[in-house]
């Protein structure tokens, strides 16, 4: 018996009904799109018609058409789409007979990273057909096998992978490859490729399942052979590595910040030109970056990750396939704007509990504790549009220890204003966030007296040194008055007592620089933490700075952001 393959997209209220029909030894593939709430004669007086359209002379009508529960008797015609196909029923169109086969996991998409580089991950990305909760059943289900051509292809240059051209350049002739299996597994969507995938091809077939049944199986190759394998002596990030291997026990967290520079802002002609002239353009090129950030990423170990200028596609397609063992949220700027802040936190170790994020702007605005403030900035209409149109976020996400139950951390992430006239902005920016923070911990705290311990961390790329007014206004309590210019100290007239805050902050910021580009260095990232609540036990050295400025500045062939990752280890008091 043939099948009929039943697909549901209930989201867009419609059914995907596919068969192959056979008259006098031609076979044809009908696909037809239904609506749910139709019945089941108009669908198949539909079918009738499409079949007379491919077939010439054949005779048929929606009588000829029937379809037979698991008991061989007829469904009414009557009878809704969304009620009448169920799984094993029998769909017969005069004498052929098909089995419905419904929802059957299936490959909706299946891309290979462009760029693959030896000793460095590869990963697949896969979407399934279905629901959510559907695509994550078949995802964890789903078997993966992963090939290595036998045939070695002439080395290629990483810039002439801007397309899929390449594949055609190289004069392969897909159909005579021979292929070796080199991995595979369950839900198996990335693996290291060693020094041996050198200019060699790599395919991957996914056989998609449910747990009970297995779909067609699709399969994809890589558009270029894999390059040569990077020097891990050279890459900055090694040494540190060795100090990140394992993972910490219960009473300790490792603990990671990194703005990631997202692709929608290396990928200007601003970036390449003037910004980072020194960086060879493929090695800007985020589809080579992500590679190696993501590498670099997974090998801390860390327990809790604050990322800045995370896409979305980034966080979701790339970091959510090689970190899968991590919860991930995230929070992006706006409509205009692709790249936004991102927490991940180890699943064993936390839980997630609620999110509570804001836009900084819009809190300023609204938010009591700073009417006078705002009142103040309301009387110069430029600076007041100015402020009001930043669109900096406060990521804030509320996580449960699972090994001490009761137990909280509230993990703050931001990016502020990167202007470099604009230390008033940052301020007013820091003002916001930490208030914010500071109210929220009381707000939790009153609502559930089963939290025995909240501590907060608030990380970040700041775009401020430590002598900046938002550093000092975060790390002092007050105001820095004395830092400000005159004409900015009439904005907080009368309101600098009631915005000093209570938390007590420490961070570790002593460092030559967290930003590194051809213009510009210094210390814009930290973390600040609770001192109740944590004590900072281990800081993992930066790379060394002969190390950093090998290829000028960042980034470069070796280092995938103009900024670098700070790594801490955190005791838990």
């Amino acid at each position: 018996m043939s099948f009929c393959f039943i697909r549901t997209y209930e989201n867009h209220n419609c059914l995907q009904i596919e068969f192959k029909y056979t008259k006098n030894h031609i076979e044809i593939d009908l696909l037809s799109i239904r609506d749910l709430k139709e019945s089941l004669e108009t669908t198949f007086k539909r079918i009738a018609l499409n079949l007379r359209k491919r077939f010439e002379n054949l005779s048929i009508d929606e009588t000829d058409i029937n379809l037979l529960d698991k008991e061989n008797q007829i469904v009414s015609l009557e009878t809704k789409n969304i009620d009448a196909w169920k799984e094993s029923y029998t769909f017969r169109i005069k004498d052929q007979e098909f089995k419905v086969v419904l929802n059957l996991p299936s490959v909706k998409k299946l891309n290979l990273t462009k760029v693959l580089i030896a000793g460095m991950p590869a990963f697949v990305k896969c979407e399934f057909e279905g629901d959510d909760l559907t695509q994550k059943i078949i995802e964890q289900k789903s078997i993966f096998k992963w090939y290595l051509s036998n045939a070695v292809y002439e080395p290629v240059d990483l810039i002439e992978q801007e397309s899929d051209k390449k594949t055609k350049k190289l004069s392969i002739n897909m159909e005579t490859i021979t292929w070796s299996l080199i991995d595979q597994g369950v839900s198996k969507q990335m693996i290291y490729l060693n020094e041996s995938c050198e200019n060699r091809l790599i395919k991957v077939e996914c056989y998609p399942k449910d747990g009970q049944r297995e779909g067609i199986a699709v399969e994809t190759v890589s558009v270029s052979p894999v390059l040569k394998q990077i020097d891990k002596d050279k890459l900055p990030m090694t040494q540190r590595h060795m100090q990140t291997k394992n993972l910490l026990d219960s009473n300790s967290i490792r603990v990671v910040t990194y703005n990631v520079l997202a692709n929608c802002y290396s990928d200007t002609s601003l970036a390449k030109t003037d910004l980072y002239p020194y960086c060879p353009l493929e090695y800007l090129d985020f589809k080579y970056r992500k590679i190696l950030l993501i590498n670099e990423i997974k090998n801390y170990n860390a327990d809790i990750i604050f990322l800045q200028e995370c896409e979305t596609e980034f966080l979701e397609g790339d970091l959510r396939i090689a970190m899968p063992d991590y919860t991930s949220k995230s929070k992006v700027k706006g409509e205009r704007t692709k790249e936004g802040e991102a927490i991940l936190f180890r699943s064993d170790r936390f839980k997630f509990i609620e999110s509570f994020d804001i836009g900084l702007s819009q809190e300023l605005q609204i938010n009591p504790i700073f009417s006078r403030l705002w009142e103040n900035i309301s009387k110069d209409s430029e600076k007041k549009k100015f402020i009001a149109d930043r669109g900096t976020i406060l990521q804030v996400a509320q996580i449960e220890s699972l090994e001490n139950p009761g137990h909280h951390l509230l993990l703050a992430n931001t990016h502020l204003f990167f202007h470099p006239e604009a230390d008033f902005i940052r301020l007013l920016q820091s003002i916001v966030a930490i208030k914010y923070i500071e109210e929220l911990k009381l707000k939790i705290k009153r609502k559930n007296s089963d939290i025995k311990k909240l501590g907060v961390l608030f990380a970040g790329d700041f775009n401020s040194d430590p002598p900046s007014q938002a550093f000092q206004y975060i790390f002092s309590k007050q105001i820095p008055i004395s830092l400000m210019k005159n004409e900015d100290k009439d904005f907080i007239s009368e309101c600098d007592g009631h915005l000093a805050h209570s938390l007590d902050l420490g961070v570790y910021a002593d460092f030559p620089f967290t930003n590194c580009i051809g213009t510009f260095e210094g210390i814009l990232d930290y973390v600040f933490f609770e001192n109740d609540f944590f004590e900072l036990t281990k800081v993992v050295p930066l790379p060394p700075i002969e190390k950093v400025k090998e290829n000028t500045a960042l980034p470069s062939v070796y280092v995938p952001s103009d900024h670098l990752a700070l790594v801490f280890e955190f005791l838990i008091k």
